[in-house]
């Protein structure tokens, strides 16, 4: 039974790296200059932080949102770990997504 268990995980575990993998290779492809990282990613990514007077408000805004993606995160795993960790992993994705995507939005 444990043998089971652990073939099982480990298969899982293969196949998300694959995923993963293959999600590089088609932004790679997709980039068509073989490079993963443009000169405007660079200056998105690397640029040096400027803070404001609102600085104190985003950093709570950050905190915030990071325990709600965690806390979610972990109940979705624990509700949707039978059914595969590709079901798991695209639940997250859009969870997390929407959670960061609405939180950072400017009101």
């Amino acid at each position: 039974m444990l043998l089971d268990r652990i073939g099982y995980i480990l298969f899982e575990i293969f196949m998300l790296l694959v995923v993963i993998s293959c999600t590089k290779g088609i932004l790679r492809l997709r980039r068509g200059q073989g490079r993963f990282f443009s000169r405007d990613d660079r200056k998105v990514f690397f640029q040096p932080i400027k803070l404001t007077a609102r600085a104190p408000m985003r950093f709570f805004r950050y905190a915030v949102i990071f325990t709600l993606v965690v806390t979610l995160g972990a109940i979705e795993i624990l509700i949707l770990a039978p059914f595969g960790a590709a079901i798991v992993a695209g639940a997250l994705l859009v969870t997390c997504t929407t959670i960061v995507h609405r939180g950072l939005a400017e009101n």
